[in-house]
């Protein structure tokens, strides 16, 4: 929609205008915290599948943070279309969440132009945005406006979890029966338990989850979260909710989810065939390549040896492919990297050394499992004990709370053991003075002792980690 034209531009100053800007709810206000450009592409893909196969009514937010990421990129075409996008689907929401989406919108679209330099057009939608609700601090109190701020805070990063549950939990003190806002409860319930894995919070998102699938059947991805929260209560329904989730849905977060499922129960062939099918339908879709790359070290680590060589040739020549058409997957990278080392160490290395020479192009959790795997490499192939220390340091100082930085823990409380007096217990000194500098994010994470070794040192060092997925 464009701006109705008005004769008295300009009304504000620059910095008037940055002000009356500042006060709006939309996603350039919201904090969403994206970093850096390699966050925002990896946000965009999924947000993309997101955008594609989700139902419920958050639409219009999440096509508003896709223009927000667009612009974070320099691709304010793709950003403007995102926002024509999202006018759409508010014309077929009901009329208050509608009204919302505009505020959304309209703000979003005075900031881009702003940053554009374009202020004359920003004057004219923060204009329809005061028209639509003059006090900037009752957008606040619009539920639809909370409820989107949560959409848009679950599709960015599991982490965010908490921040989305006290939007949803705003939004359904003034419309407690709003099933939608109880689905995005329940989303988020899910994601902050996946995160710290608290027991009172998988019990809450566990509730909240079962009104979601009971009012909304055809939502399969409460579905298959709810399964993945009931696996060790109800594994009967766990696996039913499975089976129908793949059955019915074609949401590559759902195929991901259910792959992840078999393969904990050493279905390795039927994840392994789940996730092809889902590359057939989703080609571009990173998170599930690195996800059969993942699938295939379980298959081979767990094959008998008549098989292992057999399943190593076939891993090999499939990731060897996918690398050639997607060359950017650094995780995959890493496994191939791993595969080839059973049979040849320098190419293993020799990979890990082309990583290690792009580092300032790899994200943090590229350049946490980079450390990882190479300090794997010295440590079992090198039987280099310094120089595998020096690399799960490396990995444990990137402050990303993962699996991979949880094993770089795992792995220097082992190599304590081969060390002796001062030199074992600087090695739990450096743990414990890396988790004392943690960011705020780890504040909530469950505290986890070190195994025996660590029990057996004076310092008894508590390592702060989530148990998530690296995927």
């Amino acid at each position: 929609m464009l701006p109705i034209p008005n004769p008295h531009f300009p009304l504000y100053s620059k910095e008037e205008l940055q002000d009356k800007l500042d006060a709006l709810q939309c996603h350039f206000t919201w904090h969403l915290s994206i970093g850096g450009n390699i966050e925002t592409s990896h946000v965009l893909q999924k947000l993309a599948v997101e955008i594609k196969y989700t139902s419920h009514q958050n639409q219009a937010a999440l096509l508003g943070l896709q223009a927000y990421l667009y612009h974070l990129q320099s691709q304010n075409r793709e950003a403007l279309q995102s926002l024509k996008d999202a006018e759409e689907h508010k014309r077929q929401d009901e009329q208050w969440a509608s009204a919302a989406d505009s505020l959304v919108i309209y703000g979003n679209y005075a900031w881009i132009h702003y940053l554009q330099a374009s202020y004359q057009e920003a004057e004219s939608y923060l204009e329809q945005v005061q028209q639509l609700c003059t006090t900037p601090l009752d957008a606040q109190l619009i539920p639809y406006i909370q409820a989107q701020k949560g959409w848009s805070l679950l599709a960015i990063r599991t982490r965010n979890g908490e921040r989305a549950r006290e939007c949803f939990e705003a939004a359904l003190m003034l419309e407690p029966e709003n099933t939608n806002f109880q689905t995005g409860l329940g989303m988020a319930l899910y994601s902050s338990w996946n995160y710290f894995w608290y027991r009172d919070i998988a019990d809450e998102a566990r509730i909240q989850l079962e009104r979601t699938v009971l009012k909304h059947p055809n939502n399969y991805r409460a579905k298959i979260n709810l399964a993945k929260l009931l696996e060790q209560v109800d594994t009967e329904r766990s696996i039913g909710l499975v089976e129908e989730s793949l059955e019915k849905s074609s949401d590559p977060y759902v195929l991901k989810a259910s792959a992840f499922f078999w393969l904990k129960r050493n279905s390795t062939e039927r994840a392994i065939k789940i996730l092809q099918q889902a590359l057939e339908q989703n080609p571009g879709y990173h998170l599930l390549y690195q996800a059969l790359a993942k699938c295939y070290k379980i298959q081979w680590l767990n094959a008998n040896k008549e098989d292992k060589n057999n399943i190593l040739e076939a891993a090999i020549k499939d990731l060897k492919q996918i690398l050639q058409e997607h060359p950017d997957l650094v995780f995959v990278k890493l496994q191939l990297a791993e595969f080839y080392g059973a049979r040849d160490p320098a190419q293993e290395e020799k990979i890990y050394r082309e990583l290690h020479e792009k580092k300032e192009t790899l994200g943090p959790k590229s350049l946490q499992a980079l450390n990882l795997y190479w300090g794997k490499f010295f440590l079992y192939r090198k039987n280099s004990l310094d120089e595998a220390k020096a690399k799960f340091m490396d990995g444990y100082k990137i402050p990303m709370a993962t699996l991979v930085r949880k094993e770089c823990a795992q792995k220097l409380a082992k190599l304590a053991q081969h060390y002796h007096g001062e030199a074992a217990a600087a090695i739990f000194r450096f743990i414990q003075d890396t988790d004392r500098h943690l960011p705020a994010e780890f504040s909530g994470a469950d505290l986890e002792i070190l195994p025996m070794e660590a029990e057996q040192n004076p310092l008894q060092v508590q390592i702060c980690i989530a148990p998530l997925e690296v995927l």
